[in-house]
């Protein structure tokens, strides 16, 4: 009871009664009741100073606790208009703790603290000058400007050292003035006492977080330097250390300071080399709390001037102290140094690589999570398999920290494309890390795979080993992220011709009846359905269509348009034109006898040819009229009489353009936009990316089924339905919906039918919602191929095993040359069948 002896009774009770509090809800219920009380007696007339100054700490014990006492600000205004210092004091004190800096009750404020900076009563001025420090807003600035400017020259220590202090407030607040203040902060820099010496530093070091102004104080590096010399042979009164330690935080913003003034400026880092290394080796001596945080400060500055290998070295040597410690505080402290260093030098880090090891397996969350930072920092081309491995199984260890997890997606994805030793490495990388961590996968990383697999086009041999992996996702995932989902939908609808016979039926299979499962994402199925519709180029299976009418009636819109669409599609392929695969044509028509016969009998003419209908004679006389024209002809013209047209050459797309790939991960820059990629012909593309038609079906007469002359079902002889038999159902190459392997309602690049950019690896995608954003380039950063070591895991010895996972980690592998991407061979020529086959239909 002695010790709040000072404290009126119902203060001391609300103190206790708080600190008793058993739960949240109890600390709430008194602390209402109190604020009912409290509104009641301060509203009462002739209240004496002493008690409303113990209302006004109540108030302020209030706020403390996160409810509202804005009833007592009007009274803690009053009471900065006391004559009583103590009482002035406590009035200011409440409304810096308490009102707000845009609150509209300060300018009730401003008369009073102009007044009380012009006290002779240095105590008066220092109140005002707290509050000045925490109230002032852009505003109010100029009304205060030149009172504080003077007060820098006041005889008292206290107040030329909090004047500094709300200059340094004030160029926070308004930046754009700092130029008036500069002079009056070098001048105080120079001041005979310490502690005016000290704010001016927290100035200076504020001026300098903006580059513009390093250039500006170049000039006063000796200064800096000769300050801490002195402090660190303490010439200060002893009344500054702290645990036999002078000025500690004084010599920390000092360092602070020279690390930005010595950045990248080798003539200006030479002259602070001598001086940090004394720092740093007193600091060591000290053995304690505060020294260890000295000479971790100057381990930052060593390492953000321009380097010099001594200190580097002796910054090392300090890390692996604190590393060895049994404190994982300093075990923290020292993973930090050694991140701040690796960025200079990734040496360092392997004379700590079994230390590493130990930290990821700590059960200290916070020690294990900077040892993760670490990882990243120190990745290369040497480590990259141990060090992703590391980050996804870490991935499947996180429960509930999100924004952990997200920044561990995003450091996966950096460095897998940066120095992924090969691109099958990666496809299995990305597949691993969708699977851990769907939540997290942004869109643009969706598309940024989908693009950079539609790179790979040409490698054969890569996409079939890319295609196997996807399809063994559909096939043997249960639960299928949204993401991964996606990817797996673009990449089997694009590249599913290369799953042959049963498989690419029971891709179709697997497809269609991820339609019924559950996605987060609304878009997923509209992947899935285009999928479907990629590999079914001709006329889909009757399970198929069934799936496609059940969606057909999808409240989902942008899934009940795909299925529209494409049973309007299946309905042009119906006709008895409509094939799959290249087949021979029969012209014989003996399947039309029936009918013939059928009209003979109903009473139709039979057809008579030309030579009955007007004789053998008139055949004759235009023959002779016409020989001389024919003479010519008859010579060149070759009379063995024609075969039944096939169709059995095949259209090769051109080989697309591409640029030197320097890294193992291949990747060709491509433009990207909301339209899909940027190419030369359209197919079935929208005219904006927003889901409307720029090229649906038309019956004009002259393009046949698309308003687009190069896409669609065309009559034109130049893009429709043609018999020629060099060219399937058309003779434009670029044309849809041909029989042609090359072409038509496939992986062709000028003519897939997608919904959307990242369901087609068209150069000029078509049939675009504009879903997706704008996908940044890849970048080709140069890496090389690696292959990894043989490991000398041992399952039954732990030690072994962390010396083959530092091996790994640090120790550098044999490189292997790539193998080269291969073309993709041509596909074999299919059995042709006869027309007549598909009427069943």
């Amino acid at each position: 009871m002695s010790s709040g002896s000072h404290l009126s009774k119902e203060l001391f009770d609300l103190v206790k009664s708080i600190g008793e509090s058993k739960s949240k809800q109890e600390e709430d219920k008194i602390i209402t009741q109190e604020v009912i009380n409290l509104k009641t007696k301060i509203s009462e007339p002739g209240i004496p100073i002493k008690k409303m100054k113990e209302m006004l700490i109540r108030a302020i014990y209030i706020e403390m606790l996160g409810h509202d006492s804005s009833f007592a600000y009007i009274h803690a205004i009053n009471m900065t208009n006391c004559p009583s210092v103590a009482a002035k004091r406590v009035g200011y004190v409440t409304c810096a703790l308490c009102l707000p800096s845009e609150s509209p009750m300060l300018i009730l404020l401003v008369a009073n603290l102009q007044r009380d900076l012009q006290s002779s009563n240095y105590l008066e001025v220092s109140a005002a000058l707290t509050a000045v420090c925490k109230l002032v807003n852009a505003g109010f600035l100029h009304a205060f400007s030149d009172q504080i400017v003077r007060l820098t020259t006041h005889t008292h220590e206290l107040i030329r050292k909090k004047a500094v202090m709300v200059l340094s407030r004030f160029i926070k607040v308004s930046p754009s003035q700092a130029s008036e203040y500069i002079p009056i902060f070098r001048k105080m820099l120079c001041d005979r006492d310490p502690s005016v010496m000290g704010a001016s530093l927290n100035a200076f070091a504020e001026l300098l977080k903006d580059p513009e102004n390093v250039p500006l104080f170049k000039d006063i590096i000796t200064s800096f330097i000769a300050i801490l010399r002195q402090i660190n042979e303490h010439r200060l009164p002893r009344d500054f250390d702290y645990h036999k330690m002078p000025a500690p935080w004084i010599q920390i913003r000092i360092l602070e300071i020279l690390a930005r003034l010595g950045e990248g400026d080798k003539r200006a880092s030479d002259q602070m080399h001598d001086a940090i290394s004394e720092v740093m080796r007193r600091a060591d001596e000290i053995g304690d709390n505060i020294g260890y945080a000295l000479v971790y400060q100057c381990m930052k500055t060593i390492t953000q001037i321009y380097p010099h290998p001594p200190l580097i070295e002796s910054a090392a040597q300090l890390v692996s102290r604190f590393l060895t410690a049994g404190d994982n505080n300093l075990k923290y402290t020292g993973i930090t140094g050694l991140i701040s260093i690796v960025k200079i030098n990734p040496k360092y880090s392997l004379k700590h690589q079994m230390i590493v090891v130990d930290c990821l397996e700590d059960p200290d969350e916070t020690l294990k999570r900077k040892t993760l930072s670490l990882l990243y920092k120190m990745c290369s081309a040497t480590n990259i398999k141990v060090i992703i491995e590391k980050l996804n199984n870490e991935l499947k260890s996180l429960a509930y920290d999100f924004h952990l997890k997200q920044e561990i997606v995003s450091q996966i994805t950096e460095l897998a494309e940066k120095f992924a030793p090969d691109s099958k490495w990666y496809t299995k990388t990305m597949i691993e890390m969708f699977e851990n961590a769907s939540d997290f996968i942004r869109p643009s990383i969706v598309n940024s795979l989908v693009r950079l697999v539609d790179e790979w086009r040409e490698d054969s041999v890569l996409i079939q080993f890319t295609v196997n992996e996807y399809y063994n996702v559909l096939k043997n995932y249960n639960n299928i992220p949204d993401c991964l989902m996606q990817v797996t939908a673009w990449v089997l609808g694009e590249f599913g011709d290369m799953l042959v016979g049963e498989r690419h039926e029971e891709t179709v299979i697997l497809l269609c009846r991820s339609l019924f499962k559950r996605f987060e994402d609304s878009l997923t199925k509209g992947w899935i359905l285009t999928a479907v519709q990629k590999l079914n180029k001709g006329i889909p299976s009757e399970m198929c269509r069934d799936y496609i009418s059940r969606f057909a009636t999808s409240r989902n819109e942008d899934l009940q348009q795909r299925c529209y669409e494409f049973a309007n599609v299946v309905t042009k392929l119906s006709s008895p034109l409509a094939f799959r695969n290249n087949q021979s044509l029969v012209v014989d028509f003996e399947f039309l006898n029936p009918y013939i016969q059928q009209q003979v009998v109903r009473g139709a003419k039979m057809y008579n040819p030309e030579r009955n209908r007007k004789g053998l004679g008139f055949l004759i006389h235009k023959t002779r009229n016409d020989e001389y024209k024919a003479s010519e002809a008859l010579q060149s013209m070759r009379l063995v009489p024609y075969s039944a047209p096939t169709l059995q050459e095949k259209y090769v797309p051109r080989a697309q353009e591409s640029q030197p790939v320097t890294s193992e991960l291949q990747v060709r820059a491509k433009a990207w936009s909301t339209q899909g990629y940027q190419g030369t012909n359209q197919g079935f593309s929208s005219s904006s990316g927003s889901g409307s038609f720029g090229s649906g079906f038309s019956s004009n007469p002259s393009t046949g089924f698309s308003s687009n002359p190069s896409s669609g079902f065309s009559s034109n002889p130049s893009s429709g339905f043609s018999s020629n038999p060099s060219s399937g159902f058309s003779s434009n190459p670029s044309s849809g919906f041909s029989s042609n392997p090359s072409s038509g309602f496939s992986s062709n690049p000028s003519s897939s039918f997608s919904n959307n950019p990242g369901f087609s690896s068209n150069s000029g995608l078509g049939y675009s919602t504009g879903n997706f954003q704008e996908a940044p380039r890849f970048s080709n950063p140069v890496s090389q191929s690696f292959k990894q070591p043989k490991s000398k895991f041992m399952k039954t010895e732990k030690e072994l095993a962390k010396e083959a996972f530092a091996q790994n980690l640090f120790g550098g592998v044999e490189q292997t040359e790539q193998p080269k991407p291969q073309t993709r061979p041509a596909p074999p020529q299919p059995v042709q069948k006869p027309l007549e086959n598909l009427l069943d239909f």
